[in-house]
């Protein structure tokens, strides 16, 4: 995420362009913003510094020194009383949302939750084939499979080492590397850091199938508990961990960094072991 210099908040005297993408409100791409040194008002797209980065929200309410933020598309609204960097120059769609913020950014978050379940019945009526999956726990001189696996599924890189205090369920179509559950240990917790299925594998059982071994080989381990991070609106793993007996906790938070998870937009669920 781009930063404007080293100027302390609220000590922008001239505008700053910064070119940004999914950093709070709706840009095409890697959209050019103009951000002006003027006072936040209802409607405006402000800049903020929150954990050493810029966030961009949507203003629905100024109150004294208070702001009420939120993302053009965000499950839930911020408060926020420090100073900002300074506002959004206004674009067309700026000035659209600032007619009625609340109802904008309200009938976005709404239409990202339609377009995720219709996904989700697509993904779900897509694939009827029944495969005798098996599974199994990876040795640690396999990491490098699970590595050419990612990258060959997803086509991006799997950005983790392999760690003495993880384990690693390999999903198998015969002798086939069809999908990977890497959980992290943390003293009696085990964390579902990273789940992946192959693409011409979803929808078929693999994902529950994974997580069911990883509570076995948990509670092999005489561990507590297991918890993962999933994004809202992914549902179909949200509805394969609660099939596994998963139940949502709270929201993800970083201290460092308050308004990252309307961001993420991750639900923590757990399970008691």
């Amino acid at each position: 995420m781009p930063r404007l210099g080293n100027e302390p908040m609220g000590a922008v005297h001239v505008p700053h362009t910064v070119i940004v993408s999914n950093v709070g409100i709706l840009t095409w791409s890697e959209e050019e913003l103009v951000i002006e040194p003027e006072p936040a008002e209802v409607g405006r797209a402000v800049c903020v510094v929150s954990g050493g980065r810029l966030a961009f929200r949507r203003v629905l309410e100024v109150r004294g020194h208070k702001l009420r933020l939120r993302a053009d598309i965000a499950p839930f609204d911020e408060w926020w009383d420090r100073p900002i960097v300074g506002c959004v120059k206004p674009r067309v769609i700026d000035r659209v949302a600032a007619v009625a913020p609340e109802a904008w950014t309200r009938a976005n978050w709404e239409a990202a939750l339609v377009y995720a379940r219709v996904l989700a019945a697509r993904s779900r009526l897509a694939r009827r084939r029944h495969v005798e999956f098996t599974s199994r726990v990876l040795e640690h001189d396999e990491w490098n499979r699970v590595r050419d696996f990612w990258r060959e599924a997803c086509g991006r890189e799997l950005h983790a080492k392999a760690d003495a205090h993880q384990f690693v369920i390999g999903l198998f179509d015969g002798k086939r590397l069809i999908g990977a559950n890497i959980h992290l240990v943390f003293g009696e917790q085990s964390y579902s850091a990273f789940t992946l299925v192959d693409r011409r594998y979803r929808g078929t059982g693999g994902g529950i199938w994974m997580i069911e071994h990883s509570l076995r080989v948990a509670r092999e381990r005489k561990l507590a508990s297991m918890y993962v991070h999933i994004n809202v609106r992914n549902l179909p793993s949200i509805r394969a961990y609660q099939r596994a007996g998963f139940v949502k906790k709270d929201w993800w938070t970083d201290p460092s960094d308050e308004l990252a998870s309307a961001e993420r937009q991750w639900f923590v669920l757990e399970k008691d072991l």
